[in-house]
C-alpha cells in the first residue's frame, strides 16, 4: 500500500486554488478608467450673408437673432442669411454625477481680411446671444457659465452675427470668412 505524500497533496491543492483564482480574475471586469476632461468649441453653422451684389462698396449686418441690415448691398435672393452657431462642450471624462458649475472664457478673434476676385471683405462688430455680451469686439473675453452640470457632457449653444464691409473693384464671387473662436476653462466647482 502506498503512503500519501502530504507535501505533494499540498502543492497540488495550492496549484488548483491558484488556477481557480486566476480564472475568476479573468471573469471580473477591470474598473473603467476615466478619460481626461475635455473642453471644445464646435462650429455648428457658418455665418451666412446671403447672395447679393455690390456696385462699389457697402455693408451687411447679420444679427445674432438672424436680423439683416444692409447699405449699398443689393440682395439677389432671399432666405439665405443666418448667424453662425457654435456649441461649447465640456466632457468631464467619466460618468460621475457630482454637480459641477463651469466658468469658461470665450474669445472671438479678428477674422482675416479677404481679398478675392476683385472683392475686399472684412468682418467686424460681432454680436452674440450670450447673456451680457450682445456686442463683442475681436479679442474681448466673454464669460460663459454652465451651471449644475450633472451629465458626462454638458454644453451650451450660442449664435454669432457680424458686420461685413465689402468693396467691389471688379468681379464677384463666393466669400467664406471663418470666425476664429477659442475657449478656456477657468474653473470647475
Amino acid at each position: 500500500m502506498r503512503v500519501p505524500n502530504r507535501v505533494s497533496r499540498g502543492r497540488v491543492l495550492t496549484h488548483r486554488i491558484a488556477a481557480m483564482m486566476a480564472a475568476i480574475a479573468l471573469l471580473v471586469p477591470a474598473p473603467a478608467l476615466g478619460a481626461p476632461a475635455e473642453l471644445r468649441i464646435i462650429p455648428e453653422a457658418e455665418l451666412r450673408f446671403g447672395t447679393f451684389a455690390v456696385i462699389d462698396r457697402g455693408y451687411r449686418i447679420i444679427g445674432a437673432n438672424g436680423s439683416v441690415q444692409s447699405s449699398g448691398v443689393f440682395s439677389i435672393s432671399n432666405g439665405d442669411t443666418s448667424p453662425a452657431r457654435f456649441t461649447v462642450s465640456y466632457d468631464r471624462g467619466n460618468n460621475g454625477r457630482r454637480r459641477l458649475n463651469l466658468r469658461i472664457q470665450l474669445v472671438l478673434a479678428a477674422a482675416p481680411v479677404i481679398n478675392q476676385g476683385g472683392l475686399v471683405a472684412q468682418l467686424s462688430g460681432y454680436q452674440t446671444d450670450l447673456p451680457g455680451a450682445s456686442t463683442v469686439q475681436p479679442g474681448q473675453i466673454v464669460e460663459i457659465l454652465i451651471p449644475n452640470c450633472t451629465q458626462r457632457v454638458c454644453q451650451t449653444t450660442f449664435n454669432v452675427g457680424a458686420r461685413l464691409d465689402i468693396e467691389s473693384n471688379a468681379g464677384g464671387g463666393r466669400l467664406e470668412i471663418p470666425i476664429p473662436a477659442d475657449v478656456v476653462l477657468i474653473s470647475v466647482k
